[in-house]
Formats: C-alpha cells, sequence, structure tokens
C-alpha cells in the first residue's frame, strides 16, 4: 500500500513543481483537534455507532451517538438504498408521473394508498423531474 504520492505540474512560468502528498496519517497526532472525532469515524467503519462513541468519551471527546450517525456517510457513502425488493418500483414511477405537482409527502401517502410502501426519501431520489409543460 503506498503511503505517498507525487503530484507534479507545470506553474505559469513553465517551471516543473512537485509536492509529495501524504495518503496515511497517524490519528493520535490529531488528538484535542476538532477533527480528531471524523477521523476515528473514518478509520472504523466496523464500530457501531454506540461504540464510536464509547471510544471518544475515552479519549475525552464529547459526541453523541446522534452526531456520529449523521456525518458517518461522510466516509462510508450513503445508506444502502432498497433496490426494488417488492418488485412495484414501475408501478410507482407510474404513479409518481401522473401526479408530477404532488409534495414528496403526498407523493409518498398516494403510492401507500396503492399498496406501495415508500417514504418521502425515496420518493425524492426517483420522481422524474418536473417538465415545463406538466399542468
Amino acid at each position: 500500500m503506498k503511503t505517498t504520492e507525487a503530484l507534479s505540474w507545470t506553474n505559469w512560468r513553465g517551471k516543473r513543481e512537485e509536492r509529495v502528498i501524504n495518503l496515511t496519517i497517524d490519528i493520535e497526532d490529531f488528538l484535542g483537534k476538532p477533527g480528531y472525532a471524523l477521523l476515528v469515524i473514518a478509520a472504523n467503519p466496523h464500530l457501531s455507532f454506540s461504540k464510536v462513541v464509547d471510544y471518544l468519551r475515552h479519549k475525552g471527546v464529547g459526541r453523541t451517538v446522534n452526531w456520529v450517525q449523521r456525518r458517518r456517510w461522510l466516509f462510508h457513502g450513503e445508506p444502502r438504498l432498497r433496490t426494488n425488493e417488492d418488485g412495484k418500483d414501475a408501478k410507482a414511477l407510474a404513479i409518481m408521473a401522473a401526479n408530477p405537482r404532488l409534495s414528496l409527502r403526498d407523493l409518498s401517502l398516494t403510492l401507500k394508498e396503492h399498496g406501495i410502501v415508500r417514504g418521502k426519501d425515496w420518493v425524492r431520489m426517483n420522481r422524474p423531474s418536473l417538465s415545463d409543460d406538466a399542468p
């Protein structure tokens, strides 16, 4: 595994410049700094939220489980989205296309009335774009 990488470019005077970029860090060097908790989150995807909080408290860094939950996505991607497990995505998309002016909440409720359970976040991510010629 590489620990450094070279970054090189030609500056505005035509001179070649190079910098070494560190790819690894020792997070203990950042204890007492505001970003320490974020580094612990990034380095420990295998730990539960509460275990991260316990460790941070042990180090004298006060963070709540909620704080960790809201920031973990920065390093571990968005939560895994449901992938048409019930086979009703096509029907849901058709209903949403037929109701382009409904709010996210109202679309979610309309889908539920049709037997399709989808949250407003799913609706937001999958709603067809509102075209200019829509009624």
